[in-house]
């Protein structure tokens, strides 16, 4: 705590230095501001130090030490004085007391004396100020609560709150400072929220809807009366009386481009109808949150009034059935390019220029949509894939605010991620399968081994399973059942085996056919291989 200040005033030098010089005031909380020898110097002092105490002679040269103490009242200053003189200044000293004096000593005195009386009214200051320092906070306190008060008010009349009390009277109690019979609601939405993909950074989540609402404040309170609130997460909302100096489509505007310049952000605006109470604000807002609605269809950074929606426009485009099976068909098959080509035909049919079906109806439609595509996965992934893409639409129904190309990037985003899953599961799936049927081959290398009856062995079509086989093997079939047969007729040369007894366990019932076939994969006969090798 800062220490209280003290002024000396007297026409006798050796007083003041006795009380100014010789004391320690700092040890008791006290700082010298200032001294005075005479009533006008002192009159200079207290205007310049605005000093907590002043020790005064009651009687000076040029101005009173009583005349001082008026003047002080007059000019509303906070010094407390303490008087000195002598017995027979007694007159002076009652005046002094009913002018509101703290003290008065009699000359001569003592430096205790005139310490006691200072730490007096020391203490009665402090004790006074801490009662202004209490009372100012249960005045803030007060204040908040109220401010608090009709911002719930307010804010409960927007969402029709049952517990709250719709009369004029509660608007008037609250002190709201608006023409409760003119009034106009508006809807704004941050336009950082439309992007699929893109969030806010945790901080910014509640700094920028702050430092927007206060934009918003600062606007309207330069045109109109009107409060702006936070509605929820994403939504402010502003009730206010329609601007007399301008038009209300003016008033928005200037609220979106302030938005804009002064924050880096951008907002979306939907405008009510007229609201003629309380009662009426509910509906105000509704229909301002129905025009906003309509950013689904912009970029955003606009405004939108519900007077000018089109209700020969809302009915939503009808389902494309068959396209759907389409692209239903080509998610099993992982075929994400053609996906990708039916989603935007889709899309294409769904030609919206020129007219803006309700909102809540398109999503609707892309919300089925998304789920068919979802169910048609999950026959042909696994079950952690399944999660996966179960999160992935969680997260996308917790973005409320996706425009209608953010819809169709996340579609699309969708179906490229199920087609990933798909192609995972083919691959395994296929490589599975030629596994078994390379294991297959090796148990019947004696029979007549066809692509037929290979492809049949592991239930894939024979023009699939050659494509696939090739892929995963490097050769095809009939090369990889040659290089199998060689090497196991290599084996049984070295054991000793016959050459027509190997070709009929190789399944080769011509041995010259055999023997050829030997040469032209190992480079000598039958024959010669194992002589060269039984040396």
């Amino acid at each position: 705590m800062n220490p209280l200040t003290l002024c000396v005033m007297d026409d006798i030098q050796t007083v003041v230095k006795g009380i100014a010089s010789t004391i320690p005031w700092a040890d008791h909380g006290m700082e010298v501001a200032g001294t005075a020898g005479n009533g006008e110097q002192g009159w200079e002092l207290l205007l310049e130090k605005d000093p907590d105490i002043v020790i005064s002679d009651i009687r000076m040269p040029k101005l009173s030490g009583l005349e001082l103490m008026r003047r002080a009242a007059e000019a509303k200053l906070r010094a407390k004085f303490i008087f000195i003189s002598g017995y027979s200044d007694f007159s002076y000293a009652q005046e002094a007391i009913k002018l509101g004096a703290s003290d008065y000593l009699l000359k001569p005195f003592t430096q205790p004396e005139i310490v006691a009386a200072v730490l007096k009214v020391k203490q009665t200051i402090e004790e006074e100020r801490a009662r202004a320092e209490q009372i100012q906070q249960m005045e803030q306190k007060m204040m908040a609560s109220h401010a608090q008060l009709r911002q719930d008010y307010l804010t409960a009349l927007l969402r029709q709150e049952n517990h709250i009390s719709l009369s004029d009277s509660r608007w008037q109690e609250l002190g709201i400072d608006l023409d409760a019979g003119n009034l106009l609601v508006m809807a704004i939405e941050l336009d950082c929220y439309t992007e699929y993909g893109y969030t806010l950074h945790l901080d910014d989540s509640e700094i920028i809807p702050f430092a927007i609402k206060n934009i918003l404040d600062e606007t309207l309170k330069m045109h109109t009366h009107g409060v702006v609130l936070r509605e929820s997460r994403q939504r402010l909302a502003a009730i206010f009386n329609p601007p007399e100096a301008m038009d209300t489509v003016e008033l928005l505007e200037l609220c979106r481009e302030n938005v804009e310049k002064y924050s880096k952000n951008t907002v979306s605006i939907g405008l009510g109808t007229a609201a003629r109470g309380p009662r009426e604000i509910r509906a105000s807002f509704v229909h301002a949150a129905k025009a906003l609605a309509y950013r689904f269809y912009s970029e955003g950074n606009c405004i939108f009034r519900f007077t000018e929606l089109d209700p020969e426009n809302r009915a939503a485009p009808d389902y494309p059935e068959e396209k759907v099976k389409e692209l239903l068909y080509a998610l099993k098959s992982g075929n994400e390019e053609g996906c990708h080509e039916i989603i935007g035909e889709i899309f294409r049919q769904w030609n919206i220029s020129g007219r803006y079906p309700d909102p809540l109806s398109m999503v609707r439609l892309l919300s089925g949509l998304t789920f068919a595509m979802y169910r048609a996965f999950c026959d042909e992934i696994t079950e952690e894939e399944r999660i996966q893409l179960e999160a992935d639409l969680t997260a996308l129904e917790e973005n409320r605010s996706l425009t209608f190309g953010g819809w169709k990037s996340y579609i699309n985003h969708f179906a490229s991620m199920g087609c990933e899953f798909v192609d995972s599961k083919q691959f395994r799936d296929v490589t599975q399968s030629i596994n078994r049927a390379r294991e297959y081959i090796r148990l019947h290398l004696e029979e007549n081994l066809t692509l037929n009856s290979c492809a049949q062995a592991v239930h894939l079509s024979p023009s699939y399973f050659a494509g696939a086989f090739k892929k995963e093997t490097g050769m095809t079939l009939i090369q990889y059942i040659t290089k199998l047969r060689m090497e196991r007729a290599k084996e049984l040369l070295i054991a000793g085996a016959q050459v027509q007894e190997i070709s009929l366990m190789l399944g080769y019932e011509d041995r010259p056919y055999f023997s050829g076939l030997f040469k032209k994969y190992c480079g000598l006969t039958p024959t010669a291989f194992r002589q060269k090798y039984l040396k």
